[in-house]
């Protein structure tokens, strides 16, 4: 075999083998698996062969076999909002305006209730919004007064969810 033919075969063989480790990393369960949208059946893959320079062999599976929770590939889920808690407002000020923000706790449940789990057939997350503005000169308060969409701004300064 002449030293071009071995070259060109060593660097297709690395190639390769830099494909397969970059799909199977790809296919990670613990990366790919999201207990409120994966579906049970989602192909993944578990590392079931450590070394020192992490996974050497990867096995097939399921997001149904290694999640917490999963979908049922049966069952469309529908996600509908059940509560919006307001739980701070405050001043987002330029030079010529300023926003008023919103920042609410929304909690959200599937009607469906497709999760193989019932602890993933709701959850919540913290919305930050801007409900109104004012327009004008020099630092303008959006903590009082009206708005330009006549809202009464009012801010207690909290900025997330708690």
């Amino acid at each position: 075999m002449s030293s071009l033919c071995r070259r060109t075969l060593f660097i297709v063989s690395f190639a390769v083998l830099m494909v397969a480790a970059s799909a199977a990393y790809g296919q990670d369960c613990g990366t790919v698996c999201d207990p409120y949208s994966s579906a049970c059946d989602q192909y993944c893959e578990v590392c079931w062969m450590w070394d020192y320079e992490g996974c050497i062999q990867w096995q097939g599976s399921t997001c149904g076999a290694t999640a917490a929770g999963c979908v049922d590939p049966y069952c469309t889920p529908n996600w509908q909002e059940v509560s919006r808690v307001t739980q701070g407002t405050y001043d987002g000020r330029s030079l010529w305006g300023c926003n008023h923000h919103v920042v609410q706790s929304v909690e959200v449940e599937d009607q469906n209730e497709c999760n193989t789990n019932s602890a993933y057939n709701s959850y919540s997350y913290c919305d930050d919004w801007i409900d109104d503005y004012k327009d004008g000169c020099c630092y303008p308060s959006c903590c009082e007064g009206i708005g330009e969409n006549n809202t009464q701004l009012e801010c207690n300064g909290i900025h997330s969810c708690s």
